[in-house]
């Protein structure tokens, strides 16, 4: 590899950029050392700074229109900021006088409605796990809470017996961004039953805190959880593709197509800025954990006895 983009990849990883983010951005840079005419394994860092000085605005356009032949919209605003991020790496670090990308704008890009699952769909999903079994209330739970919350599977994982605050229902996400986020009246059910009934029994450690153990009585993995859902999607009839973010975005739109405002869904996913939910402005309040009750299909209006 290059070792100018060598070191921006690891100035990438102390950021704490995630790993399937510092790969794309080396893809990225990749192509664009191609344009340059750059052998990426061994050319000198000095000569690919003196072609990289020589460029400017006009250059970096000329660059993206070439993209623009093979690539949508939204790889091509990624191929943008990587070339923006390496770019201005190169500026802070003083190996080039100004980054010739700062004047570069990102292309439109129109967010693609997100694929969900209908109602009717989601509670048959919900409802396949079977009830007297430790897997089926385990299961249960889980599909509850991850639609209950909108939360994503790393942080389902994630979760302690601690972050529960059932009684205020509310549970605690310890993410980038520590949140705490309410829970619906039947998810609530559905984890009492399973506390009480399965959950301690089937821990390999009794101390260990985690609050969903997989078969090995471990805190249960990414692999096993995409195994139980396509289990019960099956199992419940579901045609349609499934995996946890289609249920996620069910969890959103199904809120939004209630009357929630999509200020709210920000603060329950945790983003840090609005234009996060624009894939779900097609679908069309500030008493935030009112609202939430009210309207989430399995909140405590629409509770199923």
């Amino acid at each position: 590899m290059q070792q100018l983009v060598s070191e921006f990849l690891n100035s990438l990883n102390n950021k704490k950029y995630s790993p399937n983010s510092i790969q794309s951005h080396r893809l990225d840079l990749r192509k664009f050392l191609s344009w340059l005419k750059v052998n990426e394994d061994n050319y000198d860092s000095g000569e690919l700074l003196k072609k990289i000085r020589k460029l400017n605005l006009e250059d970096l356009e000329d660059y993206l229109n070439f993209l623009r032949q093979y690539y949508k919209p939204r790889t091509l605003a990624r191929h943008t900021s990587s070339l923006k991020l390496f770019l201005d790496h190169l500026e802070l670090n003083g190996l080039i006088k100004k980054s010739p990308a700062h004047q570069l704008r990102f292309p439109e890009v129109l967010p693609e409605a997100p694929e969900i699952l209908s109602p009717q769909e989601v509670v048959a999903l919900l409802e396949s796990p079977l009830p007297h079994h430790y897997l089926g209330m385990r299961d249960r739970a889980m599909l509850e809470l991850l639609y209950s919350s909108g939360l994503k599977v790393n942080e389902l994982l994630g979760l302690d017996i601690e972050d529960l605050f059932l009684d205020l229902e509310f549970l605690k996400v310890r993410s980038k961004r520590e949140r705490m986020v309410p829970i619906t009246r039947k998810a609530i059910l559905v984890l009492k039953k399973y506390l009480k009934e399965a959950r301690v029994n089937r821990l390999l450690n009794p101390n260990d805190p985690c609050l969903f153990p997989g078969r090995n009585g471990t805190r249960m993995s990414r692999v096993g959880f995409w195994s139980m859902i396509k289990k019960h999607a099956q199992r419940s009839g579901i045609s349609s593709r499934i995996n946890p973010r289609i249920l996620r975005h069910s969890f959103a739109v199904h809120l939004l197509q209630n009357g929630i405002d999509l200020s709210d869904i920000k603060e329950l996913f945790g983003y840090v800025s609005l234009d996060a939910t624009l894939q779900y402005a097609h679908i069309n309040r500030p008493d935030f954990i009112k609202v939430y009750h009210e309207l989430h299909p399995r909140g405590r209006k629409h509770a199923i006895k």
